[in-house]
């Protein structure tokens, strides 16, 4: 996974510290686990999922021909590319909204 990361050029975080004194220790520690896993958020999860669905809609399908299978096998991967940047784009905004709820209770 990091060798991809790197590859991508994506930014990661191994460690976030969350040093809020209105919070107590447990609620410092889950809002940093939840910062590092939203920034660091890939959005495969989204994409597996949409190519998943793709793939089943068109085994469903039947797609018939050359030309039919070969729109099938690029409807899943658009399917896939898709999912992943609706994976990413709904990690920042769920990332951003947890950063503004932190500074509103700070």
């Amino acid at each position: 996974m990091e060798t991809l990361v790197s590859w991508l050029k994506r930014p990661h975080l191994d460690r976030v510290t969350v040093t809020m004194p209105g919070l107590d220790a447990t609620e410092r520690d889950r809002a940093a686990r939840t910062i590092r896993h939203l920034f660091n958020d890939c959005g495969c999860a989204w994409a597996a999922l949409t190519f998943v669905v793709a793939v089943t809609v068109a085994v469903l399908a039947r797609p018939s021909g050359g030309t039919a299978i070969a729109v099938a096998a690029l409807t899943c991967v658009a399917a896939a590319i898709a999912g992943k940047l609706l994976g990413l784009a709904w990690s920042r905004q769920r990332l951003l909204a947890r950063l503004r709820a932190l500074r509103s209770a700070s």
